[in-house]
Formats: C-alpha cells, sequence, structure tokens
C-alpha cells in the first residue's frame, strides 16, 4: 500500500477539484496559488476538472483569471465536454433537449449538436440547471416516458456554496427517476467515462494520475478500483468522520493543498 509521500512523488499529473478544493464559492483559498507554483516546480503538471455543468470552460477560465490564476483551455477540464464527446461519437445527428443553463446549451450548439426545446427532440439530457422551471422537469419526464434516452452530466446531489449547499444535478435526476422510473447515465466524475476523457486530454497514464478533490462520492471514487490514486482534501464537503462511515476511501487524506505543498518542498529541496 504506497503511502501519501509515495502518491505525491509517483504523481505526474494532478486533477484538481475546483470549488471546495481549490476555492470556495468566489474566495480562492490562500494556499492555492503556492501549491500551483510549487507542482510546477517540481517538472510535474495539474488540470483542474469541476464536475458543475452550470457554467461552462471559458466561465471558468475567467472566474480563475479574476483570481489572478492564468489558466490555458487544454487545463480547463469540465463535465460538459466529456459528454458532448460521447453523443458525437454515439448519438451523431441526433436533437437533444436539455434541462440546463444557457452554458450548458451553448457548449452543446458549438458542437453542432442540435438542440430543440420542445418533446420532439430525440433524447434529453440533464445538467446542473439553476434555471430551473416546472415546465423543463415535465417536457424532460415526458421525453423519457416516451422510451427516448436521458443523459445526465454530473451525479453531484449538492453543490458547495458561501452560503452553506444547493441541490445539483444529481438531485434533480432523483426527482426524474421518482417520476418515470428511470435515472439518468452520468458522464462527470466518477464516471469511467470522465477518467478516460482525463487520460485522452493530459496524455497521462492512469497511474501516473492523481485526483484531488473534497468529495468523497465523485473525486475520490473515480479512483476506485484503477491504477488512478486519490487524495481527499478537508477544505469543503467530506470529514473524516464520512471516510469512516461511507463506501469510498482515499488513497490518501491531507488537511488542505498546503499540506501536499509541504510534502512537495521537502521531497524536493524547494
Amino acid at each position: 500500500m504506497p503511502t501519501k509521500n509515495d502518491i505525491i512523488k509517483d504523481t505526474e499529473c494532478f486533477v484538481l477539484d475546483m470549488d471546495g478544493t481549490i476555492y470556495l464559492g468566489d474566495r480562492l483559498f490562500d494556499f492555492t496559488k503556492e501549491f500551483l507554483s510549487t507542482v510546477e516546480r517540481c517538472g510535474k503538471t495539474y488540470v483542474f476538472y469541476t464536475n458543475n455543468s452550470s457554467k461552462n470552460a471559458e466561465a471558468y477560465i475567467n472566474k480563475l483569471s479574476n483570481m489572478n490564476i492564468s489558466v490555458t483551455p487544454d487545463k480547463m477540464l469540465i463535465s460538459n465536454q466529456v459528454i458532448i464527446q460521447y453523443m458525437l461519437k454515439n448519438y451523431a445527428g441526433k436533437s437533444v433537449y436539455i434541462v440546463g443553463t444557457k452554458y450548458l446549451i451553448d457548449d452543446f450548439k458549438v458542437a453542432g449538436i442540435t438542440v430543440l426545446d420542445s418533446r420532439e427532440a430525440d433524447m434529453a439530457v440533464l445538467g446542473f440547471d439553476t434555471t430551473l422551471t416546472y415546465e423543463k422537469l415535465c417536457i424532460a419526464c415526458d421525453i423519457v416516458r416516451a422510451g427516448k434516452p436521458i443523459l445526465g452530466v454530473n451525479p453531484d446531489l449538492n453543490c458547495p456554496t458561501d452560503g452553506g449547499f444547493i441541490p445539483d444535478c444529481g438531485s434533480m435526476a432523483a426527482l426524474i427517476e421518482k417520476s418515470t422510473g428511470v435515472m439518468p447515465e452520468f458522464f462527470g466524475k466518477p464516471s469511467r467515462h470522465t477518467l478516460e476523457y482525463v487520460k485522452q486530454r493530459t496524455g497521462f497514464k492512469e497511474e501516473s494520475i492523481t485526483f484531488i478533490g473534497d468529495r468523497l462520492y465523485t473525486d475520490i471514487a473515480i479512483a476506485d478500483g484503477t491504477d488512478a490514486h486519490s487524495i481527499l482534501v478537508l477544505t469543503g464537503e467530506s470529514s473524516e468522520e464520512d471516510v469512516k462511515k461511507g463506501n469510498y476511501h482515499p488513497d490518501a487524506i491531507c488537511d488542505s493543498l498546503a499540506e501536499i505543498t509541504s510534502i512537495l518542498r521537502e521531497m524536493y529541496t524547494l
């Protein structure tokens, strides 16, 4: 069983969750920038990956820029990209009804996928919709009852904010399941769709990738049963008590990214 130090040393690419890991809401953690620069000084790399499908990659690049963190598009990965890539390969030419924000809808349109605002769509996609209405849910349920597919972007039950937690895509999916008996297939963390997408985008082998995040059933679960590793940070949703009671166990637990920075600095004598 590799130690915390072994995992950090052997990691070539850190896949960083965002909310609860590098910031909380609009507040950047004071240790984030030092962690990022330390990773680069050690000859390693990092990418950001968020399940939050209420925004898109461009919006997150802009958010980080406002926090004085410069990010190139190749380092900003998001669940929207994973499901879109899958649909282009497996549902080419199909129209879709999207329960989601304008950011998500625009991502689909830019990718060349036909988006219809009606029950006539060939399938439905459910995202983290902060503009959710009862009518949208009714249309999605009608599409499912017609025997058409429904896909979910991310399975998160709650989204952390400065004011607490708010219902996320997984909670909205539960409502649709209760009404129709059908739960969407999800594409964000912890799905294997995301793991394969990360490997493809970064070019790193599975055993060289470590996922860092604050949520057990997404950030940690994605590495479960694979050669990738996971590190839980205690700056967001999950606690050490949750680990004891939960089904998913990280390869290592750190108080925050600051602890990983300290280990790297000592390891590489920086």
